[in-house]
């Protein structure tokens, strides 16, 4: 059974996936320039399959009076929460409620109507929506799931080749697999993955469980 690797970058997986299936190396042009997009398919997998700590964000920011509509950030996938500052200081913390497009619109038709916001809503994959429309510019906090930053030449680590590589290794080999026509290998890395894939969500419920001893002993 393969081992887990060690010290991942960009280039020592585009080596090991080569080494691997035996493909992509000078001559074979065609796996050879699929490689990274078959690398960046991988790990676009990995966030959908993985809501973890590593996958956390949290962007700060500030409400503008006036404007309901709050830019989310590059690679947003899911959000946790959104709290704003209240006061003179913005110190006086405010949680949004989460609700939908159609319920904000109608709780608050107007967007002249200006007040500190009490929901918040998608509004698109690249903006939220709050109501009512913000009457001052508030200060804001939006924990959220991203994904990290894709792999490339440019930049060779991230969160999944740090922490996860194996789980990484495992993504690409089963995106490579069909390409190059060896369904047979496909179970296996399957297999190898969803092992990972759990280990991962088991360490992160436990970190949670974690957190949650220690808010109730503190």
């Amino acid at each position: 059974m393969p081992t887990a690797p060690t010290g991942m970058t960009y280039d020592s997986l585009v080596q090991d996936l080569k080494d691997y299936v035996e493909r992509g190396q000078a001559g074979d042009t065609t796996v050879r320039r699929q490689i990274p997009y078959l690398i960046n398919r991988a790990e676009r997998s990995c966030a959908d399959k993985l809501k973890i700590q590593g996958y956390r964000y949290v962007l700060t920011g500030t409400m503008e009076a006036a404007q309901n509509v709050i830019a989310k950030p590059d690679g947003w996938r899911n959000t946790v929460s959104i709290n704003f500052g209240l006061g003179s200081e913005g110190n006086t913390r405010r949680t949004l409620r989460a609700r939908s497009y159609e319920y904000v619109r109608a709780i608050y038709p107007d967007d002249s109507n200006l007040d500190a916001p009490v929901f918040y809503a998608d509004y698109d994959q690249q903006h939220w929506i709050v109501g009512p429309t913000p009457d001052d510019d508030y200060p804001f906090e939006a924990n959220v799931y991203r994904l990290p930053d894709l792999l490339g030449e440019a930049n060779q680590q991230n969160y999944l080749t740090q922490f996860t590589p194996a789980l990484l290794l495992y993504e690409c080999l089963k995106a490579m697999e069909p390409f190059i026509r060896n369904d047979a290998r496909l179970a296996v890395w399957k297999g190898l993955a969803d092992d990972e894939i759990n280990n991962v969500n088991t360490q992160d419920l436990m970190k949670v469980s974690d957190r949650a001893q220690i808010r109730m002993t503190s």
